[in-house]
């Protein structure tokens, strides 16, 4: 065959034409038997376009580049009509949802394109598989059209759709087992639905995957039979007596029966003689999963009992993940995602063996972390995710990452307290990571400054004012918000009914990170556009260890607490090298170890944070076995401001770089106040001492005035030396709201 050259480009301009370029197409088995090095074609078995490089086949999927998890995952949450009504936002077409009522009993529905959207089966009953008309009619380039059946389009009630991208529906036979399978295929991030018809007796099954799947659970189509289960927890570590259905613990001896006690290949997984997983004669269903980086993973670990539970690193963070217990105790395989709910900790659970809607335990919570997930929560139902010396089996889905940007990465703002639960504080324009609230004046005004964070919960609160440990409330800051964050009825230091409040809010990431940058790994949410980072770490008692703080950058300033334990607040000013008590009027003093701080503020880098040699020193900030979180801050032109001023006689102005809304200042070369002034209460006249209860104070000796670059520090008498004194020295801190 002739082969014609293109020399001229305008000969092949495709720039004007609304149409696109065919390449030629076929399936695996129709590829050319002797192709030439650079040949491509649409290959119609993967769904995938491929070249030849001079050996083999490859296609244009790389295990270096992650899919994008939204293109092949996706939760939707939608109300019942009781009518016909199409479900739209899923993002492509899908090809298997998995449908749940949210508020109140009924059961789960599956369906997909290999058996057809109408045909039903219940992962938490045996029933065989039912035609229903009436549920899912379609699926959609953006979703899926359901009729009026009232076990997933009940007027009034509300609903959660789990739904996953395959091939359009396209399957195609497979022989690389001893029983020819039919099977559809979403090769790039593992996924495959395999339909074959039992034996009841060992056999293999080609699942068209290309490697081997982790997960494999199937169901008889036309029997009243139960759904087996394989996981594969690790290379060593297979569960294969499980039934989906069910909260049973693993039996071995069923899974001889169900899947031979094998391992899955590339190509096959094995089926024993049971009549569940291979019934004689038998349509049966099964859904493979294999481990794709940056979609899915597949794992175990072990429980702890502890409400700082095990941190799993899956690679990703999760839009969905299922938990099962597999020894001790029998639990359901417990799911959470991140639509159901949007922040952590995740504790709005389904089971997929349970007909019981939306529901929380206290002991059974998760937080979702950019790179994995950890295991929250203590009391009643911890036996479902993190019993101590329990084995778990977990499978979970990514959703899409992000960065924070510093577009609204601060604000602030007052609000009255009424003393109910769910009293809604907005117009932040942004979901924050960072909330430090004070009573301002009103029914109740001197108490406690109160911070939390989202590395360790809303309801975990800290007073900047006390040496006290974090405190547990959970009608205290009931959540952080898209726009803001709720308080609950606690009243004191969040919400007391007719008290007057402050807030001043940073942004961070709203998912935290696993941070493996120091040897103590730590839990990091960090805004490196904002200069911010919350550090969360257990010490372990050594002067040579590191912990990794995200910031990308060497921090300004530095807040440390222990949260699980008394002690001060240690600041460290890192350009003078000094370290201050933000619970304490004393000057700032040299770094020494003991009460001064064990961080080693000279060999910080721009990755984690050290500690002093001694063991004396080390305890403050590295305790064995203590809790402590951190605040660093960076300044960020146009942003944020750290620094130092020296008093005058005379008006100082402190150049910042753009007009602040919350300056925070410190003499520290003598005993005073640490002084808040900002922008929405009475416009920087009137002060909050984080050291002290006191409610807001106005001095006229203790204020200043902005100006679009810069704050004006007043002239003050000799006695005034808490922001300008001759010959003093002041540590500020300033953010632009933005």
């Amino acid at each position: 065959m002739a082969t014609t050259k293109i020399t001229s480009p305008e000969l092949f301009d495709l720039g004007s034409l609304n149409t696109a370029l065919k390449l030629p197409s076929g399936t695996t088995a129709q590829r050319p038997t002797s192709p030439s090095t650079g040949e491509w074609r649409y290959n119609t078995t993967t769904n995938l376009v491929e070249y030849y490089d001079g050996g083999s086949w490859r296609d244009l999927q790389s295990e270096e580049i992650p899919p994008l998890p939204s293109e092949h995952f996706n939760t939707v949450l939608y109300s019942g009509n009781s009518s016909t009504q199409s479900i739209t936002g899923v993002g492509f077409q899908p090809d298997f949802v998995w449908i749940k009522r949210r508020d109140g009993t009924e059961n789960h529905y599956w369906q997909d394109s290999s058996r057809g959207s109408t045909q039903q089966i219940y992962s938490n009953l045996t029933d065989s598989q039912f035609n229903e008309t009436t549920a899912v009619t379609s699926f959609d380039s953006d979703g899926f059209t359901m009729g009026s059946y009232n076990g997933i389009n009940n007027s009034g009630e509300t609903y959660v759709a789990w739904c996953w991208k395959l091939n359009g529906g396209t399957t195609s036979s497979n022989t690389d087992g001893s029983i020819t399978s039919t099977v559809q295929v979403n090769s790039k991030v593992g996924i495959s639905i395999v339909q074959y018809t039992g034996t009841q007796s060992n056999a293999t099954v080609g699942h068209g995957l290309g490697v081997a799947p982790s997960l494999v659970i199937t169901k008889a189509l036309g029997a009243n039979n139960g759904w087996p289960t394989l996981v594969q927890a690790n290379s060593s570590t297979r569960y294969d007596g499980l039934r989906l259905n069910e909260a049973n613990l693993n039996n071995s001896g069923n899974g001889a029966g169900f899947f031979q006690n094998k391992t899955p290949t590339d190509s096959v997984f094995y089926l024993g003689n049971s009549d569940e997983s291979n019934k004689s004669g038998t349509a049966t269903i099964a859904y493979c999963f294999a481990e794709v980086a940056g979609f899915s993973s597949i794992g175990g670990y072990s429980g702890n009992g502890s409400d700082n539970g095990p941190i799993i690193n899956t690679g990703f963070e999760p839009a969905w993940l299922m938990i099962k217990v597999v020894t001790g105790t029998a639990d359901g395989w417990f799911m959470v995602d991140n639509k159901r709910d949007t922040s952590n900790p995740r504790a709005v659970r389904v089971f997929a063996n349970s007909n019981v809607g939306d529901a929380e335990e206290p002991g059974a919570q998760v937080d979702f972390l950019t790179n994995g997930f950890q295991l929250r929560g203590s009391g009643g139902g911890q036996g479902q995710t993190n019993k101590s010396g329990s084995a778990y089996v977990y499978i979970a889905f990514a959703s899409d990452p992000s960065t924070p940007v510093l577009a609204d990465s601060f604000g602030l703002t007052t609000y009255t307290g009424n003393g109910a639960s769910g009293n809604s504080i907005t117009g932040l324009g942004f979901q924050p990571s960072f909330v430090w609230i004070k009573s301002r004046s009103g029914t109740i005004s001197d108490w406690n400054h109160t911070l939390m964070d989202a590395v360790r919960n809303s309801s975990s609160s800290l007073s900047s004012n006390t040496t006290g440990a974090e405190v547990i409330n959970a009608n205290g800051l009931e959540s952080f918000d898209a726009d803001g964050f709720t308080v609950g009825s606690a009243g004191g230091g969040w919400n007391y009914s007719g008290s007057n409040y402050v807030a001043w809010c940073w942004k961070a990431n709203i998912v935290p990170t696993i941070n493996t940058d120091g040897t103590i790994q730590s839990i990091v949410s960090a805004n490196q556009a904002a200069g911010m980072s919350i550090v969360k770490y257990t010490g372990d008692g050594s002067a040579s260890s590191t912990v990794g703080h995200g910031l990308g950058v060497i921090p300004d300033l530095t807040i440390f607490k222990s949260s699980s334990n008394t002690d001060y607040w240690h600041v460290f000013d890192t350009a003078n090298n000094t370290v201050m008590f933000l619970n304490a009027t004393t000057a700032a003093a040299a770094i020494s170890g003991g009460t001064n701080g064990a961080v080693d503020i000279a060999n910080m880098s721009s990755t984690t944070f050290g500690f002093l040699n001694g063991s004396s020193s080390v305890n403050n900030q590295n305790g064995s076995g203590t809790a402590y979180i951190v605040y660093a801050f960076k300044s960020i032109s146009g942003f944020s401001k750290i620094g130092t001023y020296s008093g005058s006689s005379s008006d100082v102005t402190v150049t910042t770089g753009f007009q602040p809304n919350y300056v925070l200042i410190k003499r520290t070369s003598g005993t005073s106040r640490w002084i808040v002034l900002d922008s929405v209460r009475n416009n920087f006249t009137s002060y909050l001492d984080p050291s002290d209860s006191l409610a807001e104070q106005t001095d006229s000796e203790i204020q200043i005035s902005v100006t679009s670059t810069s704050f004006v520090v007043p002239a003050g008498p000799p006695a005034n030396v808490a922001i300008n004194k001759s010959g003093e020295t002041y540590l500020f801190m300033a953010f632009k709201e933005n």
